[in-house]
């Protein structure tokens, strides 16, 4: 009963929060570009996009705010002093708010592994009146051993067109693979009616020796929309984010990027829980003994200062100055941690 009874109420005010948190952010951009935007269609479209990219951003601020205003809310009307009167400890009054915030973090994460996690740039794409096939041009980059010229990558299309690969031995170029076309097929890309020129040296006499292939396959893992998305910067699922850290990794690429945007989307949101689980053991049980709006300005300031530090590490682990990993996994385990030594002091309370 108390279980259900605490979940109950914090589930209605963190979903109310979160409403009107998402409502006016979608609402203030809709008013900023709706004139941008052609027909009631394309703005439904638009404005739906945008909640779901404030959803994705705004969830972590929910779980605490709900939690801050149920426990101020039981601290009012006494409910607090009653469960502990009854025998309630801490730790079972904590239950309800951790498992909840547990199962709403888990549910968002699930989600950026749809498409859920790209909304912001669908959203552009509405406002750029951008809906033909998408098209990426001269895209420029290492394979293995080789050097990969594309000129137009056609992702909806599974399709590249004018493909040159050039292989290198010792910094030199010593053979050339050019193909006017090739397509994705599951983990590669097979192209067809290729032409192979390769450098020959024999005799101290250099000449060129020229093939024709039928089919060639390349680019195993490179799939359409991770490239594209490499290389323009577009969003990208969780599940993509990860296929493309480990593909760039291979490569000796820099991820910096992508590892932030991984952290960023199941590590960041954790400090919610974390900070749940501070506020939770720091107010007191009883309404006589604070100053209600004392103590929910301070909450509500210590988690928007927090959220905010958080979230300006997110943008220095991404643009390379700092690890991703200094920049936000080691903030949050410490908040972790340091919630964690509040939870086990709490023992010595009631």
């Amino acid at each position: 009963m108390f279980f259900r009874h605490v979940a109950y109420h914090y589930i209605k005010n963190m979903l109310i929060i979160l409403m009107g948190l998402t409502g006016l952010f979608t609402g203030l951009d809709f008013l900023m570009h709706a004139s941008s935007l052609n027909s009631f269609n394309i703005k439904v479209l638009y404005a739906f996009s945008k909640w779901q990219e404030s959803l994705n951003l705004l969830y972590p601020l929910a779980i605490i705010l709900g939690a801050i205003w149920t426990k101020m809310s039981f601290i009012k009307q006494n409910k607090v002093a009653s469960f502990y009167a009854l025998g309630l400890t801490r730790k079972k009054f904590l239950k309800p708010f951790f498992i909840v915030g547990m199962l709403f973090y888990i549910f968002f994460v699930g989600l950026n592994f749809s498409s859920f996690a790209t909304a912001n740039d669908t959203a552009k794409k509405v406002k750029r009146s951008e809906y033909t096939i998408s098209k990426t041009e001269d895209l420029f980059f290492k394979y293995n051993n080789s050097f990969v010229y594309i000129g137009t990558l056609l992702p909806e299309e599974h399709k590249l067109e004018n493909l040159t690969i050039f292989k290198m031995l010792d910094n030199k170029v010593i053979e050339t693979l050019i193909a006017k076309e090739a397509r994705f097929n599951i983990k590669e890309w097979i192209a067809s009616d290729i032409i192979k020129k390769s450098k020959i040296i024999r005799d101290n006499t250099q000449y060129l020796k020229v093939e024709h292939l039928d089919l060639l396959h390349t680019l195993k893992g490179y799939e359409p929309k991770i490239l594209k998305s490499i290389y323009d910067g577009q969003e990208l699922t969780l599940y993509e984010s990860i296929r493309a850290k480990m593909l760039l990794e291979n490569q000796g690429l820099s991820t910096e990027a992508l590892r932030a945007d991984i952290y960023s989307k199941i590590i960041t949101p954790l400090f919610s829980i974390a900070l749940i689980m501070i506020l939770i053991f720091r107010f007191p049980f009883y309404a006589r003994y604070m100053n209600m709006a004392s103590s929910t300005t301070q909450a509500l300031g210590g988690t928007l200062f927090v959220w905010g530090i958080l979230f300006a590490l997110q943008g220095v682990g991404a643009n390379g100055t700092v690890s991703p990993e200094l920049a936000i996994i080691l903030p949050v385990v410490l908040l972790w941690v340091y919630a964690i030594y509040t939870l086990v002091k709490s023992d010595n309370k009631i």
